[in-house]
């Protein structure tokens, strides 16, 4: 028995100085991954890749006015030149649309989400992950925020913030751009004592922060331990997507929830290609497999 102890403290010993030895010569014991650095540059959505066709941006805002246009028989008759005039004139429509409330419906989007960002981090849940402080080593996540309202009707309007981000190259993941649509709630009147634009913004204000942290909060958990993406199986949803002013059907897969929320993600680079956060009740599932 005594010979049985000998060898076992034995082996113990030489299992130490080897893990010893091996950290010496990986300088150290191992460390946790450096955190990634969230940054919000100094721009809007691209007019080209992000934005359809006639769509009204708010001057000197990151606010998009959608959902107002109308057909293109101009580009059926005239070709790229039809489509052009007819894009202004849907712009110019849009523009029209909130001529007399755009000054209330002004929302500084990205210094919310960078204040709301920097809040949630403050918790223990991502503290370790996610910095606001550049050169953490752990790469960089630029998160370009932007607010659509889209009309359903000639008076009523869903509001949408939407987070575009694109991890920098050499960051765990690669340089995938994923886009995060959230919108709750149902569509509201834009004008009127109960509507949107009403005591200097004040209900559009309210929704739009409540859908800047959902947006924030599927963000950091898909970009820290992405949802599951393998094997998925394609589905079809019809419902009110961002930019579009009726229900549509689109093609795309079930990613997961959070809390109450489905997440539908659109695949390709269409301007509502990405991640919809979206109420149950504003998108309906088909059974069965999408073709």
């Amino acid at each position: 028995m005594h010979n049985v102890i000998l060898a076992i403290v034995a082996s113990a010993s030489a299992l130490a100085t080897q893990a010893t030895a091996a950290q010496e010569q990986t300088g150290g014991a191992p460390t946790e991954a450096a955190p990634m650095t969230i940054v919000y540059p100094d721009k809007g959505p691209s007019g080209m890749s992000d934005l359809p066709m006639g769509a009204h941006r708010i001057p000197d805002s990151n606010v998009i006015i959608s959902g107002h246009q109308k057909g293109g028989a101009l580009g059926s008759v005239f070709g790229i030149f039809g489509i052009l005039v007819q894009s202004a004139a849907n712009a110019d429509a849009g523009k029209g649309a909130v001529r007399n409330v755009q000054d209330e419906l002004r929302f500084d989007v990205a210094a919310k989400a960078a204040d709301m960002t920097q809040t949630i981090m403050a918790g223990e849940k991502y503290r370790q992950k996610f910095t606001l402080s550049p050169n953490a080593g752990g790469g960089t996540l630029s998160v370009v925020p932007y607010v659509v309202i889209t009309f359903v009707n000639e008076t009523d309007a869903r509001p949408y913030v939407v987070l575009k981000t694109t991890l920098s190259s050499g960051s765990p993941g690669g340089s995938r751009m994923i886009k995060y649509f959230c919108c709750e709630g149902k569509a509201l009147p834009l004008a009127g004592e109960n509507g949107l634009s009403a005591n200097n913004g004040e209900r559009l204000k309210e929704v739009l922060m409540s859908e800047l942290e959902t947006a924030i909060q599927v963000m950091l958990l898909d970009r820290s331990q992405p949802y599951s993406r393998d094997n998925r199986t394609k589905i079809a949803a019809k419902g009110y997507f961002p930019f579009v002013g009726k229900p549509i059907k689109l093609k795309g897969y079930d990613i997961g929830r959070y809390n109450d929320h489905l997440l539908f993600e659109i695949p390709g680079g269409s301007v509502f290609g990405g991640v919809n956060i979206a109420e149950q009740s504003s998108l309906e599932i088909e059974a069965g497999n999408a073709k």
